[in-house]
């Protein structure tokens, strides 16, 4: 049920929505940020004035450590139900038509119009190979864990997670640099370095799904969580330098546990504390995967019209922060006016 402020539709978990348009949110401010940064990150844009530039901040780190994986964690988290609703076919066409289709449109956009590749959109792909792929499992095994099943979340089922991660990482790592992209096929982006971890926490979401991790909480899982992290905080800041140790077995090991742990209290707060909704932000988050999607290319465009504006550098960020969230928004809102393109928006 709707009304002019707030939203009680009590089938809906909205803490998942306002933590997917949140983490939109952080990912679109990071990309603002990005170029101004020492970080070897291959972006499109180039700062030229003196003193435009940014240190390896906490919000760069927080993007890198916590936001994507969370996003694959959530995504995961509601696949097994569409794909219980929707069957093998259609799960994947709304899947190509949400997703890849999306991305292809982007990529060839980019290939045209702007010089360099639009990077952002292997999140989108990714998603789809990984949706695609328990799409099949699903098919050819004809495997489904039952509503009813019960397996206890505890901090040793947490730490098991967090050392199957660790592992992965510690050897991927070895061959492998962070944020470093690679072209698969000249059509697939892909950063290799963390492509095991993204797998993993899209498996973790699917399985916290079906076995409700996310409804099922205690006091001394939540305590165990939260004094781990702060273990884990206190370790990065006595040694993490300002390379943030990137490529480094100290550096995987606190990256892996910061994503397990981490995403399972940040999405326990959302669902436990901001379970609610405004109207505009149902609107808001109906349409972060447009402003995700449309971001980075209005991004290109204003970074490089602005580049020789010379005022205040946190102001200037600001305005090129709020003005591409805000277009991005309203054209999202506008092409989903019409309900063909709602489909893929």
């Amino acid at each position: 049920m709707r009304d002019a402020n707030t939203l009680t539709d009590k089938s809906r978990n909205y803490g998942l929505d306002n933590l997917k348009l949140t983490i939109c949110l952080i990912v679109v401010t990071v990309h603002t940020m990005l170029p101004y940064t020492p970080l070897d990150t291959h972006w499109y844009f180039t700062p030229s004035l003196p003193g435009e530039s940014l240190p390896n901040n906490i919000l760069i780190n927080i993007n890198q450590w916590i936001s994507m994986p969370i996003f694959f964690i959530v995504a995961g988290y509601f696949v097994p139900t569409s794909y219980d609703k929707q069957g093998f076919k259609l799960f994947i066409w709304k899947k190509t038509k949400r997703l890849l289709i999306p991305a292809s449109v982007i990529m060839a956009y980019s290939m045209i119009f702007i010089p360099e590749p639009m990077y952002h959109i292997w999140f989108l792909q990714e998603l789809f190979l990984f949706c695609l792929a328990y799409a099949l499992f699903r098919k050819l095994t004809q495997r489904r864990i039952k509503e009813d099943y019960q397996f206890e979340l505890s901090i040793p089922v947490l730490l098991g997670c967090f050392m199957i991660l660790c592992a992965v990482n510690l050897f991927v790592r070895h061959f492998f640099y962070v944020n470093h992209f690679t072209v698969l096929f000249k059509v697939f982006y892909c950063e290799p370095a963390r492509l095991a971890e993204y797998i993993l926490t899209f498996l973790f979401g699917v399985i916290a799904r079906r076995l409700g991790w996310f409804k099922k909480t205690s006091k001394p899982l939540i305590i165990g969580t939260i004094i781990i992290l702060t273990i884990d905080c206190v370790m990065m800041a006595l040694f993490i330098n300002e390379h943030n140790y990137i490529g480094s077995r100290l550096f995987t090991i606190l990256e892996a546990c910061y994503v397990i742990f981490d995403a399972y209290i940040t999405i326990w707060v959302f669902n436990k504390y901001l379970n609610k909704s405004a109207s505009f932000i149902a609107l808001l988050s109906e349409n972060s995967l447009g402003i995700y999607i449309f971001h980075v290319p209005l991004l290109y465009y204003v970074q490089t019209y602005t580049k020789t504006w010379e005022i205040y550098f946190p102001l200037k960020l600001t305005l090129i922060l709020l003005f591409v969230i805000c277009t991005s928004f309203l054209m999202s809102f506008l092409l989903r006016k019409s309900k063909f393109i709602r489909q893929f928006l």
